[in-house]
């Protein structure tokens, strides 16, 4: 493993020592070691960096060349031992694993390092962007990062998205701030960042921060600023005081007073100054400034921008803090379908009100809607204790089937969650009935010419999953035109069905005219026991043409 900070290459590993004569055996290396003859002592590993090849060949062997004293043994005793040695040096270089695989190497690079802050006046904030690459082979994980020195000082912020662990693939940056507020002057700071990563042999890595405190022209207080936790679209004030300490000797002229980052709408200027304003030495001017949070978010930020023409104050961003609170309703589910119940039965479904946010919820009210079905009920009536954040309630909700029909109704949940409506449940259920249907419901005769009499039959149908009973009709024909020809004995009851097929019931209406020129209208009404439509109406309209 590698660290490589501001183009500064340090390598961590260091050459280990060689291995006995006990170690080449546990690596499956023979007992025998050539040693140099000068020097009494294991040969150097020739460097593992580079293995270059010849195109010279090698020379036979011939037996010949056998010298009495065994020197060819010996150098072949030579030969195998710096092989050995060329493959410990080598797998320690490569940094091989068990398994004698290479691992893939991890190397991070920050930069700037260290990080210096200069010169910032007493109670003025400074932002660094600090960026940590990964410019090895394999990723690596950054652990954490935390200010281990001088934390009343040195701060660290993170994107949002960032989460630990956090993986860098190779080449990949993560990019953080630092930040600087000397709180005394004259006075030279010094911080520790420390960032842990998954390196394993820099799991630990100190980044130094500097920054010499001087005294300010212009005194900001507070800073940053810090609103107290406040509801959400509830406003917390705060005021900012600007102050000339007089060091510069002569008055300060402010330019610019306004918030570069307004958190999302959340912070705001109330009242400021008008601008361009002179603050003569030892003089004030306040900023009323305004938090309304728009949702839950416990690290709200914004930043107001000061622009002067004082000394190394030339450009100051003072922080704006805050954090918000409130519930959060969620109900689940929000509609419950009881579907088809028996005539009598009392079948009863939950559902859940739920807090999501992080202060107690209030239910201030569990009703039915006036305009639905009131054939429900609910248990518990009513959510007097306020509900903590995170836990939830459950109510149960019983249809009672008493009669048939559709019954639709709707569950009325009023609370005090300030970004959220009044919350609706919606209830289904209904019971087996009768669904009569005529066919035709509108008619219309036409005769002409020789023919002064016609009929026409309406059926009725029952669609429903419940016997029909038609206990009668109305007829209504003013001009006396129209007949009723054929008709049920009533009351009548009509079994389920399908159109055409049936089952059905009849009655025939007949048309009959001998004027010259004429036209009538009749209506049929049906009374049954429907519970969707107790009277049903079939118009027939009769025309005639010489």
């Amino acid at each position: 493993m590698r660290w490589s900070f501001s183009g500064t290459s340090i390598a961590t590993s260091t050459p280990a020592a060689l291995p006995s004569l006990r170690e080449f055996r546990g690596r499956g290396f023979p007992a025998r070691v050539a040693r140099d003859s000068r020097l009494n002592r294991p040969r150097a590993p020739a460097s593992p960096t580079t293995i270059q090849r010849t195109n010279r060949r090698r020379a036979a062997w011939k037996p010949a060349d056998r010298r009495p004293d065994g020197s060819i043994e010996m150098q072949r005793m030579l030969a195998r031992a710096v092989v050995m040695l060329m493959l410990v040096a080598a797998s320690q270089a490569c940094e091989c694993g068990s398994d004698g695989l290479a691992r893939r190497l991890a190397e991070l690079s920050v930069s700037p390092d260290p990080v210096d802050f200069g010169q910032v006046p007493s109670g003025v904030e400074r932002r660094t962007q600090v960026t940590i690459t990964a410019t090895g082979t394999a990723a690596v994980f950054i652990q954490g990062l935390e200010v281990t020195e001088n934390p009343e000082e040195f701060g660290i912020e993170l994107p949002p998205s960032v989460v630990f662990p956090y993986q860098l693939t190779p080449g990949a940056k993560l990019v953080f701030e630092v930040t600087y507020l000397p709180r005394n002057w004259p006075e030279d700071d010094r911080g520790t960042v420390q960032i842990h990563s998954t390196d394993s042999q820099a799991e630990y890595y100190d980044l130094e921060c500097t920054g010499k405190a001087v005294q300010p022209v212009l005194q900001v207080e507070p800073v940053p600023v810090e609103f107290p936790p406040t509801r959400v679209a509830d406003t917390s004030p705060a005021t900012l005081s600007v102050t000339n300490t007089g060091s510069s000797g002569k008055p300060v002229k402010i330019s610019t007073i306004t918030l570069s980052d307004d958190g999302g709408g959340d912070f705001s200027i109330q009242q400021a100054p008008s601008l361009p304003v002179q603050v003569p030495i030892g003089e004030s001017v306040r900023v009323n400034l305004a938090y309304t949070p728009g949702e839950i978010d416990d690290a709200d930020r914004g930043t107001l921008l000061l622009e002067s023409d004082a000394e190394n104050q030339q450009h100051l961003e003072i922080s704006l803090l805050g954090s918000s609170f409130a519930p959060s309703i969620e109900v689940s589910p929000t509609s419950l379908d009881f579907g088809t119940v028996q005539l009598g039965q009392h079948p009863s479904l939950d559902f859940t009100i739920g807090n999501r946010g992080n202060s107690d919820l209030n239910i201030l009210e569990m009703s039915l809607s006036q305009t639905g079905s009131l054939q429900y009920s609910l248990d518990p009536a009513s959510i007097a204790e306020p509900i903590p954040p995170l836990e939830s309630r459950t109510v149960t909700v019983t249809y009672h089937a008493d009669h048939m029909g559709t019954d639709d109704g709707t569950i009325i949940v009023r609370h005090d969650d300030p970004l959220s409506p009044t919350v609706f449940v919606q209830l289904h259920g209904r019971t087996p009935s009768p669904d009569i249907d005529l066919q035709p419901d509108n008619l219309t005769i036409r005769l002409a010419h020789q023919s002064h009499v016609q009929s026409a039959e309406i059926r009725i149908y029952n669609v429903g999953d419940a016997p029909l009973n038609v206990t009668g009709m109305d007829f209504e024909n003013p001009d006396g035109t129209f007949s009723v020809t054929a008709e049920p004995a009533w009351p009548v009851q009509v079994a389920p069905g399908t159109i055409p097929d049936g089952p059905y019931e009849a009655v025939e209406v007949t048309f009959e005219i001998y004027q010259q020129t004429a036209g009538d209208t009749c209506r049929l009404t049906f009374h049954s026991d429907d519970p969707d439509e107790p009277l049903v109406t079939a118009t027939v309209i009769g025309t005639y043409t010489p």
